[in-house]
């Protein structure tokens, strides 16, 4: 044999080993990158590839909360009451808790403690008169939702259903001008105060980087009244000679949307037929309105966002039928007063001087409907995590409100706030914010135990911010939730 086909026999038997170690093996080709290609051998049978949920970037899996929120709740009795004023305080009253707490211990009994007031009563109770002619408010309200319904997909969407919160509201007003005898002219102020029911529909969605929470709503109002006091002061010359003269009228009237006579004796209409009651209210007096929030990511540590709660639809308001009117005017003009002869014997109170008049309450009904909005606020708000993390999130806002329950209509809110949240299990909130003509410096505390949880609400308000250290009002707000 020749040299060259030696050395082909050969090459052929080299080859031959490879093909019968290949054979029954699997061939595939992977690209890994566009320039790189691979060739991968694997003997025996092709593994199966399990289908699987892409995994989730390992700094998102890092701030997902330890208890994740829940898929389906509902939400029972959420309550919360308030009241408040900007002139007497807990602690022009009363001693410190912390003191009475102290006596109370030191006390041989209960029947000893309940017997001696010095033991839990100031030693020198006084009042600063001038915190009260500086202007006097009073403010109070009341809200329960008796039952929602959550239903939440991955927190990425979700919808609800609000069934009858009741929200009550209410304010007096004595202006600084009213009480000092200010010279001004049409001042007004009083009482107002409403009732509101309303079934909301809650939805939140994403759209891209930002999270969207809308809650159309469906309301009606039971009971509405607005301030209407006015007063003038000012000097006159009415009776000849200078002097001073001040007049007040009122004119206020409550709106409902069933006749109110049957309050003032007989039968009350509304009880009598409830059920037509509501179909009617249904039917005549509901009004619409939305809240919409938008929150954005900015930067890792920051989210902002704006609020927007109540706002009104065109042409959608609620509408009130009925009302019960009271009226009267009073004016005292001290021109007609001879100051010179009110020594004289033959002197007598000029009745030019003053006079008043009062009318009986009147009912009536209300030609096209009087329309009511509910109040709207804006608020601008901040979510920073300093740390990067869920534990600690600090939430100033600031934003603008729009009540015309109050004779100022317009007023501005904000404040800050800071959230501990460990696990999603247990959130506490402190705050110090200016909401609805008040301060409120609140600390809210929240148990989640994924099957319950438990919410609690303490807070002192004030119109006043010293007061709303020293306790010039309270508000207590309290719900539970379940579900998984």
């Amino acid at each position: 044999m020749g040299l060259k086909r030696v050395s082909l026999l050969c090459l052929i038997l080299f080859h031959a080993q490879f093909l019968w170690a290949f054979e029954g093996a699997e061939w595939r080709l992977e690209i890994q990158r566009p320039q790189d290609w691979t060739l991968e051998i694997h003997e025996g049978e092709p593994p199966r590839e399990e289908p699987h949920e892409p995994r989730e970037p390992r700094e998102r899996r890092a701030r997902r909360p330890f208890n994740s929120n829940r898929a389906f709740e509902l939400s029972l009795m959420q309550t919360s009451v308030h009241a408040a004023n900007d002139f007497i305080a807990y602690g022009d009253i009363f001693q410190s808790p912390f003191r009475i707490l102290r006596n109370l211990i030191n006390a041989d009994s209960f029947e000893e403690f309940r017997n001696n007031p010095t033991l839990y009563y100031r030693d020198n109770i006084s009042f600063a008169i001038d915190d009260f002619f500086s202007g006097f408010m009073l403010n109070f309200g009341f809200e329960v939702t008796p039952l929602s319904i959550n239903i939440n997909v991955r927190d990425r969407w979700g919808f609800g259903l609000d069934l009858g919160r009741i929200t009550t509201t209410g304010n007096l007003t004595l202006p600084e001008s009213v009480l000092n005898l200010h010279e001004v002219t049409d001042e007004t102020f009083g009482a107002g105060g409403a009732v509101f029911v309303d079934v909301g529909v809650p939805v939140f969605f994403h759209v891209g980087r930002a999270k969207v929470r809308l809650r159309p709503s469906a309301f009606f109002p039971l009971v509405y009244v607005r301030p209407n006091i006015v007063y003038s002061f000012g000097p006159s010359d009415a009776g000849g000679s200078s002097g001073q003269r001040m007049e007040i009228s009122y004119d206020i009237r409550v709106f409902s949307p069933f006749n109110m006579e049957g309050l003032f004796g007989g039968e009350f209409d509304a009880l009598a037929d409830p059920a037509g009651t509501a179909l009617g209210i249904a039917r005549n007096n509901l009004g619409y309105d939305f809240s919409l929030g938008v929150e954005f990511p900015v930067h890792r540590l920051v989210s902002v966002g704006v609020n927007f709660t109540n706002v009104p639809i065109p042409f959608l308001a609620a509408t009130l039928d009925h009302y019960a009117r009271v009226r009267g005017s009073a004016f005292f003009d001290t021109s007609y007063i001879d100051l010179g002869g009110v020594l004289g014997d033959d002197w007598s109170f000029p009745s030019e001087a003053y006079g008043f008049s009062t009318e009986d309450p009147s009912f009536g009904v209300v030609s096209g409907g009087q329309r009511v909005r509910r109040p709207f606020t804006m608020l601008l708000y901040a979510n920073y995590r300093p740390f990067d993390r869920r534990i600690v999130t600090l939430v100033p806002s600031l934003g603008f409100s729009v009540n015309q329950l109050y004779a100022r209509p317009v007023a501005l809110e904000g404040g800050l706030s800071a959230r501990l949240d460990l696990g999603n299990i247990f959130i506490t909130t402190i705050g110090l914010n200016y909401n609805d003509r008040r301060w409120r410096n609140s600390l809210d505390l929240a148990l989640n135990l994924r099957l319950i949880e438990l919410g609690v609400g303490l807070s002192m308000q004030s119109p006043d911010f010293v007061k709303s250290f020293r306790g010039a009002g309270f508000g207590v707000n309290f719900g539970v939730r379940m579900g998984w």
